[in-house]
């Protein structure tokens, strides 16, 4: 009777540091509950909602980081997201926020490992969802992206081709050249080759997913050339 009341004073406490109390408890009960407890004690378990969360999370970081950073590629952007949501970084939070503590787990689990503790954050956020809907989803996740340096404040920097192009011209020099040399692989996953030349001699070359990737790579191999000239 004392360990349930303590649970839920736990579960009350985390609700508030997460910004959003349920009006259906189960589904946050549901959230917490791994598979090996569920199979010991017939109970219904997370996979489901974190199938969920990881689609709205993935939704709602995305479109931050969209609208955060204009100037970057499909690639830098994919890199940063995958960065602020992977396990370590859900783990982390989870530990932060008392989430570790709740995770229901089967007798012969002393302790929720980081890759449980991230699929249960991911469980949290498809609870909510489904309980509020997306904007009570977006609400919650957004105050864990506020926790992210890179996705709070992020620097406003300008593109690799932009910052190249006003280097040069702020020199007198025309706008770099860029020109697809070269083209590996099938139809649905290429890879292309870009050649970069420039006024004074300079020259890059770089592979990408896409030619605008690649192109971007070129830029940053020629920013680079001229930092350390």
């Amino acid at each position: 009777m004392k360990d349930d009341k303590r649970r839920e004073e736990q579960l009350r406490a985390f609700q508030l540091k997460l910004g959003y109390e349920f009006k259906n408890a189960e589904l946050l009960t549901e959230a917490l509950t791994h598979s090996s407890y569920a199979n010991e004690n017939n109970a219904a378990y997370n996979e489901r909602l974190e199938f969920l969360g990881d689609a709205v999370l993935e939704l709602v970081t995305s479109a931050r980081l969209f609208a955060a950073y204009p100037g970057f590629s499909e690639g830098e952007l994919t890199r940063l997201r995958a960065r602020l949501v992977c396990k370590n970084s859900l783990s982390d939070w989870a530990s932060d926020n008392g989430l570790k503590p709740l995770i229901r787990l089967g007798k012969s689990i002393k302790s929720p490992t980081d890759s449980m503790a991230a699929d249960c954050v991911e469980a949290v956020f498809g609870a909510v969802f489904s309980d509020g809907g997306y904007e009570a989803a977006r609400g919650v996740i957004s105050r864990f992206l506020d926790t992210k340096g890179e996705a709070a404040a992020p620097v406003m920097e300008k593109d690799p081709k932009t910052e190249l192009q006003e280097l040069l011209q702020g020199e007198g020099k025309t706008a770099p050249v860029y020109k697809l040399i070269e083209r590996r692989g099938p139809e649905h996953a290429s890879s292309f080759k870009v050649a970069l030349s420039a006024e004074g001699g300079l020259a890059a070359e770089a592979w990408g997913p896409s030619i605008k990737e690649a192109e971007f790579k070129a830029a940053k191999a020629a920013l680079e050339k001229l930092r350390r000239s």
